[in-house]
């Protein structure tokens, strides 16, 4: 089957998709090494790290007419953009969530108003700036968590802002595949952020039985009835023993990398169309993936890159605040998977160097 992946990093679907046995064109801002040699065919579009033009959206048409997907699967990059996610979604046999689906999950008010019906806690959210307490400012329809700050009267405010009230706790994600009205819990992780910002920088995965019972209870409240399928991801905040949903991406996310072994793939498309979904069955192991980001420019040109480190970049330079590569490991416990990431963090630095190092936030812990 030929397939279409769309999305501000394809590197991970176009691995999963190649090693289940499809035929994969990659379309992405990047276009690392590590994607290159995934897919059949790559093709970069840098404006998918922001927001894509008239004219890049009718050139990501013409590459896509030229590949002629039997199927197109979308990851980020398209939750502040729904009129280019709507054109997609007629033009292609595009499986995922429906335009309107897209649009509903991603309105605060509307998630927030749902999660209350539904049972389910969620901090506040308001359309006003708060006089008193302790908030987060953030862009509704955005992902990946740069679009947060913490509220303060010197933020310039946009019209595609609004408040959501601090909660305390320890954030995490879930990863999970709707079809139809049930709902099928992948795995429960940790969601890292860059340092001093809430910018996405990996995630760990969890087993805390608790946490995931809670998590299932969750998911199965809020699911059945807000017409998502396939693979998506929720975000929540967990605190004395109960989670506080924050977002629903309705999309494929990064933390998919924490459950490669799975057919996630064929998950998705089976969610999508109300298949028979492949067995899923849970890794016991710990995992966890982290995302080296730039604190200034580096110039890649004559950095050795390891092809056990991931997201490689294909030379050129990385600008300070843009993702600069990644890390994963797993093993039998937390301490065997940090002590890992800790063991390959020291030999970046042997083969770095201390000034190319002291660059570079490794996001490991």
């Amino acid at each position: 089957m030929r397939l279409a992946i769309v999305s501000q990093s394809a590197r991970i679907y176009a691995q999963l998709a190649r090693r289940e046995g499809f035929e994969v064109l990659a379309i992405d801002a990047f276009a690392d090494i590590d994607t290159v040699q995934a897919a059949h065919q790559t093709w970069q579009l840098p404006a998918l790290a922001g927001r894509l033009t008239a004219e890049d959206a009718h050139i990501l048409f013409e590459k896509l007419d030229a590949w002629q997907p039997e199927v197109l699967i979308i990851g980020s990059g398209f939750e502040a953009d729904i009129a280019c996610y709507q054109n997609l979604h007629q033009r292609y046999a595009l499986a995922g969530n429906a335009p309107s689906v897209l649009e509903q999950v991603k309105n605060p008010y509307w998630l927030n108003s749902y999660c209350e019906a539904h049972g389910v806690l969620t901090p506040t959210v308001r359309s006003q700036a708060p006089q008193q307490g302790q908030w987060l400012y953030k862009l509704a329809g955005q992902s990946g968590g740069a679009h947060v700050s913490d509220w303060d009267e010197s933020l310039i405010v946009s019209p595609e802002g609004y408040w959501q009230a601090f909660q305390p706790g320890l954030a995490v994600g879930a990863l999970f595949v709707a079809n139809q009205r049930s709902v099928t819990l992948l795995g429960v992780h940790a969601l890292k952020q860059r340092q001093g910002d809430y910018t996405y920088a990996g995630a760990t995965r969890l087993h805390d039985a608790r946490l995931t019972a809670a998590m299932q209870k969750t998911l199965e409240a809020l699911v059945p009835d807000a017409g998502l399928v396939g693979i998506n991801s929720l975000d929540t905040i967990w605190h004395d023993g109960q989670l506080h949903v924050l977002e629903i991406n309705p999309r494929l996310s990064a933390s998919m990398r924490l459950y490669a072994e799975l057919p996630l793939i064929q998950a998705h498309l089976a969610g999508t169309q109300g298949a028979v979904s492949p067995a899923l069955q849970a890794n016991t192991q710990y995992a966890s993936h982290c995302i080296l980001y730039a604190r200034q420019a580096i110039e890649t040109e004559d950095m050795n890159f390891p092809n056990w480190l991931e997201d490689r970049p294909d030379g050129g330079s990385v600008t300070a605040g843009q993702p600069l590569c990644s890390l994963y490991a797993q093993g039998d416990s937390t301490n065997e998977v940090q002590q890992v990431l800790q063991d390959k963090k020291t030999q970046l630095e042997k083969l770095w160097g201390t000034y190319v190092c002291e660059r570079i936030e490794f996001n490991i812990h």
